[in-house]
């Protein structure tokens, strides 16, 4: 039995899906995230180790109104081989938009979490302190801590954090400057 390789058409695929499904015409979001919602999916290769990915866990909360967008979610996930993915929806409201992104996390997968947050759950506004999270966890628009542990991140700062050009070390380097953590105090604490 001949197996076929159907993950670059499928990768394409959900890139155009991304693409067309995050464009806003009204300019809200664009002024909420810097413009990162209209910027196609980036390449998210993940880890040199496919396997490694496989331990991923992300966790999503989202708004009742993104039930409809819980396959291209998934899907855009278990391209880069995540298959841990839970998902909750708020009953009424929107849920914070944070992003919490674990050490050990490959920058590309820290990218495309990021840029999953600023599609369907409004932007990201805030940051969570690494420490509170397992190594290799991701988590969306979590209301499990409390309002002084989000760290307000600024447009241009969310920019710097979705840089292509930014290996795995440097992106947590610059995610643990931005919560104050490479300082071992995390600036709400201050």
């Amino acid at each position: 039995m001949k197996t076929v390789n159907t993950f670059p058409r499928l990768f394409a695929g959900l890139l155009f899906s991304l693409y067309a499904l995050s464009a806003n015409p009204d300019g809200e979001a664009a002024r909420l995230t810097g413009g990162l919602e209209n910027q196609p999916v980036p390449p998210a290769q993940g880890s040199e180790d496919p396997a490694a990915n496989g331990k991923i866990l992300v966790e999503i909360f989202l708004a009742p109104d993104r039930r409809d967008d819980l396959d291209v979610i998934e899907k855009a996930f278990k391209a880069v081989s995540i298959t841990r993915i839970r998902t909750q929806f708020f009953r009424l409201g929107h849920p914070p938009e944070n992003v919490a992104v674990g050490k050990n996390v490959p920058a590309a997968v820290a990218r495309l979490a990021i840029h999953m947050a600023i599609t369907y759950n409004g932007g990201v506004k805030f940051l969570l302190p690494q420490y509170r999270f397992f190594p290799e966890h991701i988590a969306i628009g979590t209301s499990a801590f409390d309002e002084a542990s989000n760290i307000p991140i600024r447009a241009e700062d969310l920019d710097r954090l979705s840089d292509p050009a930014l290996t795995t070390s440097q992106f947590h380097a610059l995610y643990r400057q931005l919560t104050g953590e490479d300082k071992r105090l995390p600036t709400y604490l201050k």
